[in-house]
């Protein structure tokens, strides 16, 4: 029987962030898709979005390294393109954000521009969403090259290619988002997979070099994966990264959205995966956060009134909180509070989107699992 190729998505190993080693690794995922002169025309405005969630150094791995971000300036470069670094940071200005990640220095000496993805336009969607508001930088760049960071999240498990592309939408509209799509962890993935079929990234270079596993993506623990990850459709690198990790794609709720939708390929069997082979790069025993829901039937009744005991939420450590107040600044809800000079979560009221832990700069914030979850795991 003849296989059904979907779509390419190349492996290679890079196991430091060295500039010459770096660059050579990325130029290789790269050419085994077709090289950039594929994906960047001459005189195309290029916007390359990384992961910049906060400002972090490089070592902690909460965002895509500088490294990899110079590699993709140069290459895009030489295929004639202009380059823009861009990003909407969920904690923090960008230029700051940019300089404490190390990517200022990079966006200035490899001559590329530096753009805030704050204008906000609104753009019609034919999909369940019917409007989106966009970064107008994004929205009218010529082209996207995504550069995600492969580490854990507390609502959606691993953040990745798909994921990276919120940082589209424009400041706290973002925070909009989860307060419009509540508890409802599926929807919310839908609404990513439909923010990223509108963008169209053109080409997603994946730091996986080092990654993060644990109490992700703001606060967990560096994890070595020692890999690039190139490919053409968003979804597909998601789930060859996931594979890597010894993650089940269809357990993860963005790729059940993907597959909902009908965007991107989700299928492992119809994806070609060139250079490294997934199973001599896997990685073994990464620390995934607990698991956000019961997979079991329920009906919705019972979830509503068991929602504490059967789904996962965020845990506050007074003992590491500082009540810096960022938390509460960036909950949709207004859940937290500061009872008698601790901060504590209004549960009924929480729509577990993680944004709290995922903004805490004290890594005080886990995620932790209601009563019956524990009993059942």
């Amino acid at each position: 029987m003849t296989k059904h190729i979907s779509t390419d998505v190349s492996i290679v190993r890079c196991a430091v962030y060295d500039r010459e080693l770096i660059f050579a690794a990325v130029k290789q995922a790269v050419d085994l898709l077709g090289g950039m002169h594929a994906f960047v025309k001459p005189g195309e405005r290029v916007l390359i979005k990384p992961n910049l969630l906060k400002g972090r150094p490089p070592e902690a791995a909460v965002t895509t390294h500088p490294e990899l971000v110079r590699a993709v300036i140069r290459l895009v470069r030489e295929a004639g393109g202009a380059a823009m670094v861009g990003d909407s940071p969920g904690l923090g200005d960008l230029r700051k954000v940019c300089e404490k990640t190390g990517i200022l220095d990079v966006v200035q000496e490899e001559g590329a521009t530096l753009v805030e993805l704050d204008d906000p336009v609104e753009v019609k969607n034919s999909g369940r969403f019917h409007h989106f508001e966009l970064a107008r930088a994004a929205y009218e760049a010529d082209a996207i090259i995504n550069l995600p960071k492969l580490k854990t999240h507390g609502q959606m498990t691993l953040t990745g290619a798909v994921k990276n592309l919120f940082g589209c939408v424009p400041g706290k509209r973002k925070i909009q988002w989860h307060f419009n799509t509540g508890v409802n962890h599926e929807l919310f993935a839908i609404m990513l997979t439909e923010l990223c079929a509108l963008l169209k990234p053109r080409l997603t270079i994946m730091d996986a070099i080092i990654g993060m596993e644990g109490n992700g993506p703001g606060s967990g623990d560096p994890r070595r994966i020692g890999v690039v990850i190139a490919g053409q459709d968003p979804v597909a690198v998601d789930v060859v990264s996931s594979r890597v990790l010894g993650v089940s794609p269809e357990k993860l709720p963005l790729i059940r959205a993907a597959a909902a939708t009908g965007y991107g390929e989700t299928r492992p069997d119809r994806i070609q995966v060139l250079g490294e082979s997934i199973e001599s790069v896997a990685i073994k025993q990464f620390r995934l956060p607990p698991q956000t829901h019961l997979e079991m039937p329920i009906p919705p009744w019972l979830r509503t009134v068991l929602k504490d005991a059967l789904t996962t939420k965020p845990v506050i450590d007074n003992k590491v909180c500082i009540q810096c107040g960022i938390c509460q600044g960036h909950c949709p809800q207004g859940a937290i509070e500061n009872r008698g000079g601790a901060l504590e979560i209004r549960y009924r009221d929480c729509i577990r989107c993680f944004c709290c832990q995922e903004f805490c700069p004290q890594s005080a914030i886990t995620v932790g699992r209601g009563w019956a979850l524990k009993i059942l795991r």
